[in-house]
């Protein structure tokens, strides 16, 4: 049975971060097991309208307000959630659909629940870590989420399915919808191309290579990985940090490298393509990654299936991946003299003594986390859904 699917997401790569690579993977996935699969997404320029490419997700992207790739803001959220509807309100006339994908309650799961109501398609919805209330830290949402609370969860009730990416998520949308709602509530992780991302070969190279890769916001917190690197030349420790990714801090990061003396130390590479980063991965010594705030961080999976040490934060999804002192360890959101007593000791007691992460951790991680295995897991949910669906249409009222 080859199901027409169709994925709501305004952002897709080149747009945006981790929830447009993991609709990128999901829609090829789901095309890769037969499904006829619809992409509505944003236009910027350079990019194509219409992408159509046999065996391939078609993907339609429509011009609405957009300024950064990198990040985006409620208006333009709206203006994307008009043109959507728009244009489903006649597309959907002349195609049909059989479920709708819905990326983020907003503004994804808007323009599902409009669907819905106007032409009877269900859909599930994917939350990527931050669309939910009340996610935490609250500090930059909290006001966002009062005013859509409500808005918010009607979308979520109205939906066949919540996937969540992990038991830190679920367990938020859980209490957020009510206990009697929590089988709706799905936990499918993210996943990483392990043909792509393989486990690094053994290095000669004595150069110590930090590297941060993300995007140049608060929620990524790179400032406390400029504050504990300034204390390790302190300690005369010798180092590169890399950073791969953009964002509205990246001036403000850059100056505070002049200020602390350790721009020599330091490389802003921008925000590079997808193929470039296992070379990426193989050429680092460790990667650190202070997040806030993530659903489940895609460059921490990449960096962990190929065998490189991490150093991060216990938000949602990274103690599901990090087996503590094997593959990395989770260290205190914010405090950036314990990321640098951190770094200072992985150098002497790991990087020095060459290290490599355990084959059996690795190999498990490798086998788990795989995109293919999660596409799988998607494509039983979502085949199981539409046939309940399909069943509850066919018994007579």
């Amino acid at each position: 049975m080859s199901l027409k699917i169709l994925i709501l997401n305004y952002e897709y790569p080149p747009i945006g971060g981790g929830g447009g690579v993991i609709s990128k993977h999901i829609a090829e996935g789901l095309c890769g097991l037969g499904y006829e699969t619809t992409v509505i997404t944003t236009w910027i320029k350079g990019e194509l309208e219409l992408e159509n490419e046999l065996g391939w997700p078609t993907v339609v992207r429509l011009k609405s307000k957009r300024e950064n790739n990198y990040r985006s803001n409620p208006i333009e959220m709206l203006s994307w959630i008009s043109a959507a509807k728009k244009y489903l309100s006649i597309f959907l006339l002349t195609n049909t659909i059989d479920l709708c994908f819905a990326n983020f309650a907003l503004p994804g799961g808007e323009v599902a629940l409009y669907v819905k109501r106007r032409f009877n398609i269900p859909y599930v919805l994917i939350s990527h870590g931050h669309d939910i209330p009340w996610v935490r830290p609250l500090d930059h949402l909290i006001v966002y989420h009062a005013i859509t609370y409500n808005r918010i969860k009607k979308i979520c009730l109205n939906s066949e399915i919540n996937f969540m990416q992990s038991n830190l998520m679920k367990s938020n949308i859980d209490k957020f919808l009510g206990p009697e709602y929590h089988n709706k509530n799905v936990v499918i992780s993210n996943g990483v191309d392990v043909e792509k991302f393989k486990p690094k070969m053994k290095s000669e190279n004595q150069t110590f290579n930090i590297v941060f890769v993300g995007r140049l916001v608060t929620q990524k917190d790179p400032a406390i990985l400029l504050k504990a690197v300034r204390q390790l030349a302190m300690r005369t420790l010798k180092y590169e940090l890399n950073i791969y990714g953009d964002g509205p801090l990246r001036k403000e990061l850059q100056t505070m490298c002049v200020n602390y003396g350790i721009s020599d130390c330091v490389k802003f590479h921008g925000k590079i393509e997808e193929d470039e980063m296992p070379e990426v991965y193989e050429n680092a010594s460790l990667l650190v990654a202070p997040s806030r705030s993530e659903g489940m961080s895609i460059s921490i999976l990449e960096a962990l299936a190929t065998g490189l040490y991490v150093l991060t934060t216990p938000v949602s999804g990274n103690n599901e991946l990090i087996v503590d002192g094997e593959n990395g360890e989770l260290l205190e959101i914010g405090n950036d003299k314990v990321f640098a007593e951190r770094i200072y000791n992985f150098y002497h007691s790991k990087f020095k003594m060459s290290f490599e992460v355990d084959q059996k951790v690795l190999s498990d991680l490798r086998m788990h986390r795989n995109w293919v295995s999660m596409i799988d897991q998607y494509d039983r949910q979502i085949r199981r859904t539409y046939s309940k669906v399909v069943a509850d249409l066919q018994v007579p009222t």
